[in-house]
């Protein structure tokens, strides 16, 4: 997890003095406690815990999260289980504001273009990182329709590069890549290892047809092609700009670029957006899952468009009735 990250989520759960604050109220008349930021203090504990200064053990955190869950906002825990959790931060909180003061130091405020991304773990040798950054380079060129992608260097401490967008068109289209990269290779670790994908498989087969092994990975990889495509011409349309490309050149070009990406899904290589991304754009969970609204998006390209000089996407002409 990148540093400005680890900063982001503990800062939710901190007090004015930089102390991790339990936001809780007695409820039952004593008998329980209602924990109001449960969620981001599990997240800033889990943090924490691994951090190789605090040697507390976390075993009773573990199992209130295995009762509890992690997921929701809030929740109500006995006295046994709010005693726990009260002990385990009242110990670390004397060492929180020197971690926090530390990992506050190390982190900048980022670019709202950033792209941050995390080289493989297996990389151990000057000849694969040379190999790894020709790859990125690959697929920055093809996206490249505005401007490039600056190295803005790495986040401290960590494995990760920092680029930052030069040309706005860029940046959609390689976040817009990005999300497709990530819709296919969900699709084909968790649909395609289902019952479902398999029927729909052997329903689309002709009589004379005959199911197997082999003709279920060329379906399945017809059908991820044809998702890349379908998915491509979506946000080309979306975006409503090409800065002067043909259509057909600039969905070949993403089509490719979705598909490196995929390979660099496959190798551990993750990518995730600036630590303050446009408000149009976001990810969440720990998949970084993007979201991205184009509907808001396309008045800011329109804008760039038209202060470039570029001509307007032309009106599609309505159907005569017939």
């Amino acid at each position: 997890m990148r540093i400005g990250e680890k900063k982001q989520i503990i800062e939710e759960v901190l007090s004015e003095d930089h102390r991790i604050h339990i936001e809780s109220e007695a409820i039952y008349a004593g008998q329980a406690y209602r924990i109001d930021n449960y969620a981001s203090l599990i997240k800033a504990l889990d943090i924490i815990a691994e951090e190789n200064w605090n040697e507390q053990s976390y075993e009773e955190i573990e199992e209130i999260k295995r009762t509890k869950g992690v997921t929701a906002v809030r929740a109500t825990v006995d006295n046994t289980q709010f005693n726990q959790i009260s002990s385990y931060v009242n110990t670390i909180n004397s060492k929180v504001p020197l971690y926090y003061s530390i990992i506050n130091s190390l982190t900048e405020e980022q670019d709202e273009k950033a792209i941050n991304i995390k080289l493989p773990e297996d990389i151990s040798s000057l000849g694969q990182l040379s190999s790894f950054n020709k790859r990125i380079d690959d697929i920055l060129k093809l996206v490249n329709v505005d401007g490039g992608f600056e190295v803005k260097g790495f986040d401290k401490g960590t494995d990760w590069y920092t680029l930052c967008a030069t040309g706005t068109l860029s940046y959609y289209f390689f976040i817009g890549c990005l999300k497709i990269a990530q819709e296919y290779f969900k699709t084909k670790k968790e649909y395609f290892q289902s019952e479902e994908a398999r029927l729909s498989y052997e329903a689309s087969l002709k009589e004379t047809d005959t199911s197997s092994d082999d003709g279920f990975e060329k379906h399945k990889e017809a059908y991820l092609d044809r998702l890349i495509q379908k998915k491509v011409e979506e946000t080309i349309e979306s975006i409503g700009a090409t800065n002067g490309r043909t259509i057909p050149e600039l969905t070949a070009h993403l089509v490719k670029a979705t598909t490196l990406l995929v390979k660099e899904f496959d190798k551990g290589t993750e990518f995730h957006l600036s630590l303050n991304p446009p408000k149009e754009v976001s990810e969440s969970g720990g998949g970084a899952i993007l979201q991205i609204d184009y509907k808001s998006l396309q008045p800011k390209i329109v804008k760039k468009s038209e202060a470039l000089g570029l001509p307007a996407k032309p009106k599609r002409k309505k159907k005569p009735k017939s």
